[in-house]
């Protein structure tokens, strides 16, 4: 079997970065390079953790978790997962917008799967992506970009990925409402997206598209709660979760083997995710995670459904449960508060989640305050931080 060396590619969120990635991407989707994208000055941390070997098959990138619930895996994907994944969306994008092919913004870390599958889709439809200005993202650079990428292709369709924490940062900006217009389509993932902020991007006829999907599937997989062509969503019969199935999932783990890899990769083809879900029609509804289920005097309660709760109300909240003598958990949310909010917001938040009717079980018992919610990675929570915050914090 052939083999060729395994390269670190570092990747940023700059022009002269995914200028200089292109020819080795190209190489990637062509089947004879080998990648490992990394944040820049971390090739070496990232490589030793992926545990990766000194040779791979070509056409092989390794696409590292976020690592939201512990050390970040590496999913083995090849070229015709990565092309798979490309055609299907592709497909589905012209069928729901009638869109044709085109560049993409790049407005996402690129060593992420998210940011790094603009790269492969815009290369994939023949043209090189352009870049926010800048290294990071700002509604202004945003409105440059666009500017610029119009400019460059005036009667072509153009597309971007975004999470929903830049969605809503461009929405709140007149001139970043009317960028998001000149898109003919937007993907939006990396974390849930709110039902208010979903509905307040399509009142501005912003066309968006609500993903899910992970580095084991090639990025998005389902959009707008249905399997991309090619593809299938099936509910596990006994444990609930989801089970997406198809051409766009990862050769298992590079560093992760054993009942772990096992229970992720059930057979060929097929990733068990970690969610609990349900399909309605054909229509995908993620509850929350299977993992994460808060255990509150025998009421067994999704942190999912305490932050929609939130998000009902307007606030960016992360819930976690934490040990409690009486109760065994007790929930608790930390959320995002304006400079003159006080820093615990339990009496307050308390009584605005009572006065909207919402049932107890869905109400924190202690709810503390943050100027910004720790991520770990494009729109993902990093729920380990908010937990240990909210335990220095309540038991100091």
């Amino acid at each position: 079997m052939v083999r060729v060396k395994l390269e670190a590619l570092p990747l940023d969120l700059t022009p002269r970065s995914v200028a200089d990635a292109l020819p080795v991407l190209d190489d990637l989707l062509d089947g004879h390079r080998a990648v490992i994208p990394t944040p820049p000055g971390q090739s070496h941390e990232l490589m030793s953790q992926m545990a990766v070997t000194a040779d791979e098959a070509p056409g092989t990138l390794i696409a590292c978790t976020s690592g939201s619930t512990g050390q970040p895996k590496g999913a083995r994907l090849r070229t015709p997962n990565l092309t798979a994944s490309a055609e299907a969306t592709k497909s589905f994008l012209a069928e729901r917008f009638g869109t044709g092919t085109g560049p993409w913004l790049l407005a996402l870390p690129p060593h992420h799967i998210a940011g790094l599958q603009v790269i492969l889709r815009s290369l994939h439809s023949g043209y090189s992506p352009t870049v926010l200005p800048g290294g990071s993202f700002t509604p202004e650079g945003f409105v440059q970009a666009t500017s610029d990428l119009r400019a460059s292709h005036p009667s072509l369709d153009l597309h971007t990925s975004l999470v929903p924490t830049q969605l809503q940062r461009l929405i709140e900006d007149e001139h970043a409402r009317s960028a998001l217009r000149e898109y003919a389509a937007i993907l939006v993932g990396g974390a849930a997206t709110s039902t208010g902020l979903a509905d307040t991007a399509r009142s501005h006829d912003i066309p968006i598209v609500l993903t899910y999907g992970s580095s084991e599937t090639a990025g998005g997989m389902v959009y707008d709660g249905r399997a991309l062509p090619g593809t299938e969503v099936t509910i596990d019969d006994e444990s609930g979760r989801v089970l997406l199935s198809g051409p766009t999932v990862a050769d298992g783990y590079c560093n992760v083997s054993g009942p772990t890899e096992e229970d992720a990769f059930p057979t060929p083809g097929t990733f068990r995710t970690s969610d609990l879900g349900s399909l309605s029609d054909g229509v995908l509804t993620v509850r929350g995670r299977a993992d994460g289920a808060i255990n509150s005097g025998g009421m067994k309660v999704l942190p999912e459904d305490v932050e929609s709760a939130l998000g009902a109300l307007g606030y960016a909240a992360c819930a976690v449960g934490l040990p409690d003598t009486d109760w065994g958990e007790i929930v608790t949310a930390l959320v995002e508060f304006p400079d003159d909010a006080p820093a615990e917001w339990t009496a307050q938040l308390r009584t605005v989640m009572k006065d909207a009717g919402l049932p107890a079980h869905l109400i924190p018992r202690r709810l503390l305050g943050t100027r910004r919610l720790p991520t770990t990675g494009p729109g993902k929570i990093d729920r380990r931080a908010v937990s240990d915050e909210l335990r220095t914090r309540l038991d100091p």
